[in-house]
């Protein structure tokens, strides 16, 4: 059996539960249909060195669109590795990409913040990564970090190299990073290169994975291909996935929204393993509805974590790593509807497996973040897989020579047995409440966001557990300037 994700903390032994969503025959259907559409329809491929392997390859070019045969893809998964290792920044193992094994981080490039201080929505600048950067370096239940902001305060053209530069020297943990173009990406390279001590070294234990999109429906662009070849180059990671609205830029139905979104990955893939044989890539995407009243992108809506669900079975059906997003709602602010749209998401990815999980945080329909809501987040992570861990059976936890001596009518407050599983039996959260009425007047009468705000202000104050050098600090900081 597969190797499953555990409860961080105690649940060494336990096989998860896992939540089935197609039949094989259903997933070879949606593999069929894929294959469909990259035949007859093909792809545009607007990269002269991707449109010359695929044509070489022996697909059918015309002008710039690639119609793709079936053996082809099936050659590509076969290439790709199944297993992809990440490390943190120091060369520690931190994330196997395979199989059921389930990591979390925040999104990227957030047009907006709701200010920690004031709580009013203002614009976000350079700040804002650099203390999301420090959060999820202290957060215990997030794995990896994207900026949640696109920094107003810096220079356009350079924004994408400002964002890497406030992750890598504020958080240890692996960074998922996104790039304007491929000049830029090599400067990133550089500098994550000074942060791991060598190129040789982040060569063999990669901390940075790229961030790419094909442009829906079905296009390849120059500046996505150029950045995913670059990467094939230094042996970093990619994930290379579409970003889709369902009823806008690809079918409504849930079903084609898996078709077309498993048509571009997969001849993404195709171009990536032609490019490099074994080139380490991650398929799944961004797989959001239009809402038809207003046209907002549903994040956090239950149509799109059904999709995940769907996408993350499809990856394992290829054994291939997967990229999917939960913990994110189209609510303004951190209220009820966003505690049920993020955890209801959380949940779903845990028990499906997905192997990337990122957007956790996301507010306002992926435009909006706020600090709280990434600690509330933690700890509705935290109980996503304390469920998926499951129940451990074993002749301990069966409990039956306590029940035997407990006898009718006795308790359990004080036996051994309490006091040997409570602490792993009984889920605990940091900041909700589970105080009676009086204390909780007692103590300030603080809601869950509340004491989520004041863990933010905690955090900021605490000094970096795993600092850079100060010559590696400056060394990054010159690629800025």
């Amino acid at each position: 059996m597969s190797k499953i994700a555990e409860y961080r903390s105690n649940y060494s032994e336990q096989l998860s539960p896992q939540l089935t969503w197609f039949s094989t025959g259903q997933l070879e259907e949606i593999h069929s249909a894929t294959i469909d559409v990259l035949e007859r329809a093909g792809v545009r491929v607007d990269h002269e060195e991707a449109l010359k392997l695929l044509n070489e390859a022996g697909c059918l070019v015309e002008g710039r669109v690639a119609r793709i045969p079936g053996w082809l893809i099936d050659e590509a998964i076969r290439a790709a590795p199944s297993k992809i290792n990440i490390y943190d920044r120091e060369g520690k193992p931190t994330m196997n990409l395979e199989s059921n094994n389930t990591y979390y981080g925040t999104g990227s490039d957030l047009p907006f913040h709701i200010d920690l201080e004031t709580g009013k929505r203002r614009g976000s600048v350079k700040q804002d990564i650099i203390n999301t950067a420090r959060m999820i370096d202290h957060l215990p239940n997030y794995d990896f970090a994207m900026s949640y902001a696109i920094p107003g305060d810096v220079e356009a053209a350079k924004g994408d190299m400002h964002q890497f530069a406030a992750l890598v020297l504020n958080c240890a943990r692996p960074i998922v990073f996104t790039s304007f173009n491929e000049d830029n990406i090599r400067a990133i390279f550089d500098m994550a290169a000074a942060a791991a001590g060598s190129y040789d070294r982040l060569r063999s234990h990669p901390f940075i994975i790229l961030y790419d999109e094909p442009i829906s429906p079905l296009i390849h662009t120059h500046e996505g291909i150029s950045k995913m070849f670059a990467c094939i180059e230094y042996g970093v990671p990619v994930i290379y996935t579409p970003g889709v609205v369902a009823g806008g830029t690809c079918p409504v139905s849930k079903a084609g929204t898996i078709v077309q979104m498993n048509a571009e990955s997969l001849s993404g893939l195709l171009i990536a393993q032609l490019k490099k044989k074994g080139a380490p890539i991650i398929i799944g995407g961004g797989a959001t509805p239009m809402e038809m009243k207003t046209t907002a992108t549903l994040y956090g809506s239950p149509d799109a974590a059904m999709n995940y669900c769907a996408m993350s079975e499809l990856a394992r059906f290829y054994r291939l790593p997967n990229f999917t997003e939960a913990g994110c709602s189209n609510s303004p602010v951190p209220d009820a509807q966003a505690g049920m749209e993020a955890s209801i998401g959380l949940l779903l990815n845990q028990l499906c497996g997905a192997n990337l999980v990122h957007d956790v945080g996301y507010l306002d329909s992926g435009k909006t973040g706020s600090l709280p809501f990434l600690v509330m987040c933690d700890d509705f992570i935290s109980a996503a897989r304390y469920i998926g861990s499951g129940t451990k059976i074993n002749r301990d936890t069966l409990g039956t020579d306590t029940i035997v001596e407990t006898g009718p009518g006795g308790h359990y407050l004080a036996t051994e047995h309490t006091m040997n599983h409570f602490r792993t039996e009984i889920w605990s959260p940091t900041i909700f409440n589970r105080m009676m009425w009086e204390t909780w007047e007692k103590l300030g009468s603080k809601d869950c966001f509340a004491l989520a705000r004041e863990k933010a202000f905690e955090i900021l104050e605490r000094e970096p557990t795993r600092p850079l050098a100060d010559n590696v600090v400056e060394k990054i900081n010159s690629y800025l300037r």
